[in-house]
């Protein structure tokens, strides 16, 4: 039975799958190999060895606690009763890892806080005006498309930034705000593009400029038309971001899960299309420059001579 139980866990070692779900295996696993105790007691008391049966059945219980104490945490949102696990820590002085804990660490990590990929580094204050995305249907399923295409690869992250189901629903009850599965940071499309297409500005994006598809087009930069606004200034796309999709909202018990279309957001950057003066330069510098490198070429020549 051991020997089956050993081979069953270097299988499981050889599958690519995330912590949670590679623990209620083993919960699973280790729970139907702990009966096998109670068959070796059995054997012992027919045998007439009550001591070592006894002993094969306080075993048991023991381990019949510990896989309690992992199916509830590791297949429910709930706490367990009498769980002396925190006591034992104590005692041992030993820290133990929450791996969704580590998890959104992790997360936290690849993902900077306020972080968004842009076409540049430009002045957050300064630098962008509002814009109006419309999508007609066809381009609502380009960003489907791409969507799909960036979960294929995982780039694209639906994790609720690693949050457990009750962190999210206990949030939610908090604030009364619905949880999207693509998290607090927004996810940049790793290629975007503004073009001018018969006097209209329209976003292209997709995984690489070969992988392009049409997804919006400007209607509004701040107050004006996008048109008026283009004669206005030189615009810039600095940013194309996913919002929309999965989403999570309060229920009665916990959190539910909904969908809705993936759609894009932008922020333009603008500069002004008045010609800037160009900067003066002092003329006499060229002057000094000038006489200098003639009074060095004459001492060469004189040496030379």
């Amino acid at each position: 039975m051991f020997s089956i139980l050993g081979l069953i866990n270097t299988w499981i070692g050889y599958i690519n799958m995330n912590v949670k779900i590679k623990n209620r295996v083993y919960t699973v696993v280790g729970g139907i190999g702990n009966f096998y105790l109670l068959y070796v007691a059995w054997r012992f008391f027919a045998n007439g060895f009550i001591g070592r049966g006894l002993l094969f059945i306080l075993a048991f219980l023991v381990l019949l606690y510990f896989t309690y104490l992992n199916a509830i945490y590791w297949f429910t949102e709930k706490k367990a009763k009498w769980d002396i696990s925190p006591k034992i820590e104590n005692a041992l002085g030993i820290k133990p890892k929450d791996p969704e804990e580590e998890a959104r660490k992790k997360v936290a990590r690849m993902r900077q806080a306020g972080f968004v990929q842009t076409n540049g580094i430009f002045d957050e204050n300064q630098d962008f005006l509002p814009a109006e995305i419309t999508t007609s249907e066809a381009e609502l399923a380009n960003i489907q498309i791409v969507a799909d295409s960036l979960k294929k690869i995982n780039y694209l992250h639906l994790d609720y930034d690693g949050k457990s189901k009750n962190t999210i629903f206990k949030e939610i009850k908090s604030d009364g705000k619905v949880r999207y599965a693509l998290g607090e940071t927004p996810q940049a499309l790793p290629y975007f593009e503004l073009k001018n297409v018969e006097g209209k500005l329209v976003i292209y994006g997709g995984i690489n400029q070969i992988e392009s598809y049409q997804l919006g087009t400007v209607k509004t930069i701040g107050l004006m038309p996008a048109s008026e606004a283009a004669k206005k200034y030189h615009i810039y796309l600095a940013t194309v971001v996913l919002t929309g999709g999965p989403f999570m909202i309060a229920g009665r018990s916990t959190a539910m899960e909904d969908n809705e279309p993936f759609r894009i957001d932008a922020k333009i950057a603008y500069t002004s299309r008045e010609k800037k003066a160009a900067p003066k330069v002092d003329s006499s510098y060229y002057e000094r420059t000038s006489s200098i490198e003639d009074e060095h070429l004459s001492r060469r020549r004189d040496r030379r001579r």
